[in-house]
């Protein structure tokens, strides 16, 4: 595949257009910028006034400007904008960015214009980076469209931002730690060029090795996909998204649509690509620059080596906190760290080498750990004292850490002379940083990253219905009756051609219709009020449980049901705990499915995750593993019990591959899904699926059905 940001990149002859020469206007400093950069294509300043500026003259129109130009920089007030781009359109300029503030941000008139931009976009064949936009930097070809003050050094992150602040701060945060970067992408207001064409140019830069994404909004939630999917099957990618709290509810007609928040979805979206998610700022600098020097963490086992105790114990409580765990030293390695380490050195884990310790004293305990079996990766501590420099316990760690495939993270505790020792380490490939909390952290990252990894190498095993026909008849039957919601008997025989457990049931329109099916069914059953807008059954009090005769049938009958309704008659499920398991369609990312508590307190108890479909079997248990009542479930393997587990594993993949092959379902809820006590299986005893609006009955599908 094409990087589509090609033409920006590799666009010979850049046009500045709006170019001043007071080096107080933004305008200066991007023609500073390209200049310093290196640029290896001729640089055109343009403004009506002419004249010089920084040695370069001044065209006073883009029709002056001599070829090649390939790439316009429009910095031009929002109001002439659009005629400035049909200039560049006229011009044969395919490839601007638009640094100008004043678009939709402002409100009605700036999408007018933004809209504007696009139709002349449209018109001439051009791709646009903006509005509101930064602008970019390759450090290779090398190129700087940008008024960020710094001129980054050569490195292996990439990083696409939203915002344009977000680009300047990292960026002087990686200046100030010895960091370099191979791509900055600024979208600002992504009118033209979005994120997901950001992330494949991203994808395809052989010198970006891991990505950064800052993320306000996504325009096309399906090719974000497709494009975040594509960077992490080759390199890391570490999202940082704001705006995630909801700003409304949205009316729906199950429980799974009501918990489908945005920031779970979004959360959804992120496991299924194969991204790491990150929540703040601190946190996608730390897991960028451990991912960019330290390879994947396989293993959870990690090596404290240490001058100080409060550190190291802070350190090894927050290893815990990402799934990391000390790691048991064997008596071998122990015997090696006494024999290479100052005496009084304690050698468990932590390796606690005491006040004094000499660079060597590091180099050689970390070499004995780096080298014992039962270690996967070594967080080293310093904390500068007036005996030994920092700076120089630096070096020693960098030297060991550099021959190890095993992951190594330094901190530095202090202020200005540990920034000095992480630089060292970073010169190493070390990353660095001022506390055991941050490191531990970033161990976390590079162990996540191990396992995204392998999570991608489990096959998707096909699932298909039991029975096709019937799954197709039950949705074209509701739909040729012009029905929103299916009535949960249509809903029972529909989840069963799909292979789900249900008991047998039946709609009865009598008393006598009700006893006869429970007599065919077989005492105990449940009685169930079916009427139209009624969602919640129990908590409205149209449900009778247990009924065991035929006369309790018929007065659960008579004090539940009014007339012109039915009763669903269905044979009671053994008692056990109530999960709920659903799908939703996301009107940005499509089909999600979830797992959870269950049972009428559902909403309450928000006991729930969530996955885009379809589902691996790993990914299927990973969503027991999140919830509380998963982890409560899974604890029956501890005596020997997987059939429900498994049961349930298999539910939650096929209601995922139900609302994949049917789009004319928007909602499934299954609740409560009761899992019954070791041995008695698991049974989806309410089932509730909705029905989109807007998806039509094929014609030949209604001349089947109508026969």
């Amino acid at each position: 595949m094409d990087d589509p940001l090609a033409p920006f990149f590799h666009a010979h002859g850049v046009a500045l257009v709006g170019a001043s020469a007071q080096p107080t206007k933004l305008s200066y400093g991007v023609l500073q910028n390209l200049i310093q950069s290196g640029y290896p294509g001729p640089i055109y300043p343009v403004h009506p006034r002419g004249g010089e500026i920084l040695g370069l003259p001044v065209y006073r129109s883009l029709d002056e400007v001599p070829d090649p130009v390939e790439l316009a920089i429009l910095m031009v007030p929002a109001e002439q904008s659009v005629e400035v781009l049909e200039a560049c359109g006229r011009r044969g300029i395919r490839a601007a960015i638009l640094v100008a503030s004043g678009f939709a941000e402002r409100g009605d008139e700036g999408r007018e214009r933004e809209e504007q931009l696009r139709a002349v976009a449209r018109h001439y064949g051009i791709r646009f980076i903006g509005p509101n936009a930064v602008g970019l930097i390759d450090t290779r070809i090398p190129l700087n469209t940008t008024f960020i003050h710094i001129q980054p050094e050569p490195g292996s992150i990439g990083l696409v931002s939203h915002s344009g602040a977000v680009c300047g701060g990292i960026l002087d945060w990686g200046a100030s730690m010895g960091i370099g970067f191979s791509r900055v992408i600024s979208l600002g207001n992504q009118a033209d060029v979005d994120l997901a064409d950001a992330l494949y140019s991203l994808a395809m830069d052989p010198y970006t090795q891991v990505v950064a994404a800052y993320v306000e909004g996504i325009r096309d939630g399906r090719r974000f996909l497709e494009a975040a999917s594509e960077v992490s099957a080759r390199k890391p990618l570490v999202i940082l998204k704001a705006g995630r709290t909801p700003d409304g509810v949205r009316a729906v007609a199950s429980h799974t649509g009501a918990l489908a928040l945005s920031e779970r979805i979004f959360q959804a979206a992120v496991r299924h690509i194969g991204a790491i998610q990150v929540d703040h700022l601190e946190a996608l600098m730390d897991a960028i620059l451990a991912l960019a020097f330290r390879s994947a963490l396989p293993g959870d086992r990690v090596g404290i080596l240490t001058n100080a105790g409060g550190p190291a114990a802070v350190g090894a409580d927050h290893l815990a906190r990402y799934g990391l765990r000390l790691a048991e030293l064997q008596p071998s390695t122990q015997e090696h760290l006494q024999a290479v380490t100052p005496r009084g050195t304690m050698v468990g884990n932590p390796v606690d080498l005491l006040g004094g310790p000499q660079p060597e004293h590091y180099a050689r305990a970390l070499h004995v750990l780096l080298e014992a079996p039962e270690v996967d990766a070594v967080m080293a501590i310093f904390v500068p004292q007036a005996v030994t420099p920092a700076r120089e316990v630096a070096v020693a760690i960098g030297e060991v850490a550099a021959g190890s495939s095993r992951p190594v993270v330094g901190v530095i505790f202090g202020g200005e002379i540990a920034l000095e020792a992480i630089r060292v380490l970073h010169q190493a490939s070390v990353p660095g940083f001022l506390t055991p909390c941050r490191a531990a952290f970033a161990l976390g990252v590079l162990h996540q990253w191990a396992k995204i990894r392998e999570g991608r190498r489990e096959p998707l095993e096909p699932i298909r219905p039991l029975d096709a026909w019937k799954a197709a008849s039950r949705l074209l039957e509701a739909r040729m009756q012009g029905k929103r919601i299916l009535d949960p008997q249509a809903g029972a025989e529909l989840a069963a051609a799909w292979g789900l457990p249900t008991p047998p049931s039946g709609l009865a329109a009598t008393p006598e219709e009700a006893m006869a099916l429970a007599e065919r069914m077989g005492y105990p059953v449940a009685l169930k009020r079916i009427a139209p807008g009624l969602i919640h059954k129990s908590r409205a009090g149209g449900v009778a449980l247990n009924l065991k005769s035929a006369y309790e049938v018929r007065e659960a009958f008579a004090q539940l049901i009014h007339p012109e309704e039915q009763a669903l008659i269905q044979q009671m499920a053994p008692p056990g705990v109530e999960a709920i398991i659903g799908a939703y369609r996301d009107p940005l990312f499509g089909p999600v499915v979830m797992f959870g508590a269950g049972g009428v307190e559902v909403e309450a108890l928000e006991d729930v995750t969530f996955r885009l479909p379809p589902l691996t079997r790993v990914e299927a248990r990973v969503m027991l593993e999140e919830t509380w009542i998963g982890r409560r479930l899974l604890q029956r393997e501890q005596v020997g019990s997987s059939e429900e587990i498994e049961a349930l594993i298999d539910i939650l993949r096929r209601v995922g591959q139900m609302i994949l092959e049917h789009p004319e379902i928007s909602e499934i809820d299954l609740n409560p899904v009761i899992v019954a006590r070791l041995g008695k299986g698991v049974h989806t005893v309410d089932v509730r699926i909705v029905l989109s609006e807007g998806v039509s009955v094929p014609e030949e599908a209604a001349i089947f059905y109508t026969g």
